[in-house]
């Protein structure tokens, strides 16, 4: 779970994140798994690894790829309670 910011996006408090990463994983995104996780940010508990506190993150595709361990595109990953995404969000709300 999370929400767009002026500044990027911010994943919410008890947001689970994927345990694994695939292998192409870039190695700046590890880097910032592990700083996560050194400073509690991400914990694990039983099993799953979870969102301490709200985070907010330089943009939505970085936010995305954090929590689902591979790269993505945040704007089309990240989805209202209704089902579109945030990049059809968007449009619709700047027209």
């Amino acid at each position: 779970r999370g929400i767009p910011t002026s500044n990027g996006f911010v994943v919410i408090k008890g947001s689970e994140i994927a345990t694994s990463i695939v292998n192409s994983y870039a190695d700046s995104l590890k880097k910032m798994r592990e700083k996560l996780l050194a400073q509690e940010v991400v914990k694990e508990k039983e099993g799953k690894l979870i969102f301490t506190k709200d985070y907010e993150f330089s943009s939505p595709s970085l936010a995305a790829a954090i929590v689902m361990g591979r790269n993505a595109n945040g704007l089309t990953e990240w989805k209202l309670a209704n089902g579109k995404s945030l990049k059809e969000f968007e449009q619709e709300y700047n027209q």
